[in-house]
């Protein structure tokens, strides 16, 4: 009886073990794919600020010709595959930076960040936290 009791609690405790790294490999995951401003900002400063004002920090200066990180935030009709079209197929002189999927999402949402007008469209794709819908048995 001993034994058995012995044999349900390991594999109770395995089972909890393993649901538990699941949830948070899951957890980990959700967190590390949402854009963040923060990330953004900080990847905009390192490889934009040569061309582009990216904030209104002291040491801000950038060639003539490119536009501030808010103008383009701000831009009229402005949108994420906009922006992110441009990352991808960059124009002259712009420099291809090779970003990842996620490096883009960051930068995007540090622009939607500088946005001024609130009413308008966000630029950041629409979160899509709901589960697929089935389609209804025939």
């Amino acid at each position: 009886m001993q034994t058995v009791f012995i044999r349900l609690t390991c594999l109770l405790s395995c089972a909890l073990v393993a649901l538990g790294t699941t949830s948070l490999r899951a957890f980990s995951a959700d967190v590390m794919n949402r854009p963040s401003a923060v990330e953004g900002h900080a990847l905009a400063r390192k490889l934009c600020m040569g061309c582009h004002i990216v904030d209104d920090s002291d040491d801000a200066v950038a060639q003539v010709g490119p536009p501030s990180f808010a103008s383009i935030a701000n831009k009229s009709g402005q949108t994420a595959d906009r922006i992110k079209g441009a990352m991808i197929q960059p124009h002259p002189p712009m420099p291809d930076m090779q970003l990842s999927n996620q490096e883009m999402l960051d930068i995007i949402a540090y622009l939607e960040s500088l946005r001024t007008n609130k009413q308008a469209p966000s630029l950041s794709p629409p979160k899509n936290d709901s589960k697929p819908k089935l389609p209804k048995p025939g």
